[in-house]
């Protein structure tokens, strides 16, 4: 509605004063007025002086108002003309103002939408976009041997801790397998020497000595056995042991490398990772075609308003252009008769105001009136400034 009520003030060169000088007729002097009137006593002077600047500005005020009522009264007859149409036309018209309706909310919507990616982002992504598809896949990769790498280390690190704890184990069982072989040797020693103290003494056969000979050979084959075995882990163990540590070593550096190559991609895009850059590659991809498809709907959007324009300005309106920001009036009632509702209250309020202004210079004009018949000869200077404010409202179709 704001289109329609907006006015068009015409920005004066002269004062005030220079005004009222004109409507006198005198030459342009500081004192002019005050000669004028000089026989008049200088209250009734400057009163006169007051009411006679009041109804020039008051005049000048009204010129813009009587503009505006007559600009609104248009803007009425066009809606009226424009309502009046039947027919073809009236589907010419209302399908282009479709049209254009759906074009320019199409546009707004592009406008107002929240893009998910930064301004800066988008230059980098134009700038490197031949570039990006094949700096995604290797990031990719870099991230998938990544990932395998720190497997490997964790499968390491887990196999080193194990064989270290076998060793451990192997190191306390042998320990125990040589105190075991020392209580053995000492033990059946003692055995052998006490049953052949008792074979002697008691005139035993040798049997039971030899099963205590079988029994000691047994428990030192056991333990040689066990002890051949425990060393073996152990030296087992630190092989495998030094094994991994070399292995290690070596996916340490492949590591270092793949995580080095994935960092510098991250921070070079502003990244944590591949899924981000992909999501910021898509929405730019998404960004270039809504500003493709932003730049056909101008295009259309400019061809549209201008057969609109035609079309209206065959109808003769007072302002065809104006239409291009109401196009939903003419395909909607309701709209248009919103809007003429607008339109008649802001010309009634124009009205009340001309019609304020008009009593206010009718009252200071009687009030001038009075004073006039005592200045005696001065009074044709007043009489004229009267009728000049007359002839000027009178012109203005305001009397």
């Amino acid at each position: 509605m704001s289109i329609f009520s907006r006015l068009v003030r015409k920005h004066k060169e002269k004062s005030g004063r220079k005004v009222r000088r004109e409507f006198m007729d005198v030459p342009e002097n500081d004192d002019v007025v005050d000669e004028v009137l000089l026989s008049e006593p200088i209250s009734i002077r400057n009163h006169v002086i007051s009411l006679c600047e009041q109804m020039i500005d008051i005049s000048r005020e009204l010129d813009d108002v009587r503009r505006e009522y007559d600009r609104v009264t248009a803007y009425l007859n066009d809606i009226q003309i424009v309502e009046g149409l039947a027919g073809e036309q009236r589907k010419q018209l209302e399908d282009v103002a479709t049209q254009l309706s759906k074009l320019t909310s199409a546009r707004n919507t592009y406008l107002n939408a929240e893009h998910k990616i930064s301004d800066e982002t988008f230059k980098q992504m134009e700038e490197m976009e031949a570039e990006i598809p094949d700096i995604i896949r290797r990031l990719k990769v870099n991230e998938a041997d990544l990932e395998t790498v720190r497997h490997d280390l964790n499968y390491l690190a887990s196999q080193k801790v194990e064989w270290s704890v076998i060793k451990h184990e192997r190191e306390e069982e042998l320990e125990q397998l040589r105190k075991l072989s020392f209580f053995l040797l000492f033990g059946f020693g003692g055995i052998a020497v006490l049953v052949v103290i008792l074979s002697i003494t008691l005139e035993w056969e040798f049997l039971p000595l030899f099963i205590v000979a079988l029994f000691a050979t047994l428990a030192a084959s056991y333990v040689i056995l066990r002890i051949q075995e425990c060393n073996k882990d152990i030296k087992q163990s630190e092989v495998n042991q030094n094994y991994i540590i070399s292995l290690e070593n070596r996916i340490k550096i492949k590591y270092v490398n793949a995580k080095n190559a994935v960092d510098y991609t991250c921070k070079r895009f502003h990244v944590i990772n591949s899924q981000v850059l992909t999501y910021h590659y898509e929405q730019y991809i998404e960004i270039c075609k809504e500003r493709e498809k932003f730049k056909q709907t101008n295009e259309d959007l400019e061809y549209m308003k201008n057969r609109l324009v035609r079309i209206l300005r065959s109808m003769n309106l007072y302002d065809a252009r104006i239409w291009l920001n109401y196009t939903d009036a003419i395909v909607n009632k309701n709209e248009m008769v919103e809007l003429k509702h607008e339109l008649f209250e802001r010309r009634k309020f124009l009205r009340s105001r001309i019609d304020y202004n008009l009593n206010a210079i009718s009252k200071m004009r009687s009030d001038v009136s009075v004073y006039v018949d005592r200045m005696g000869d001065k009074s044709v200077q007043v009489r004229a400034i009267i009728n000049k404010v007359d002839e000027l409202n009178k012109g203005l179709g305001l009397l």
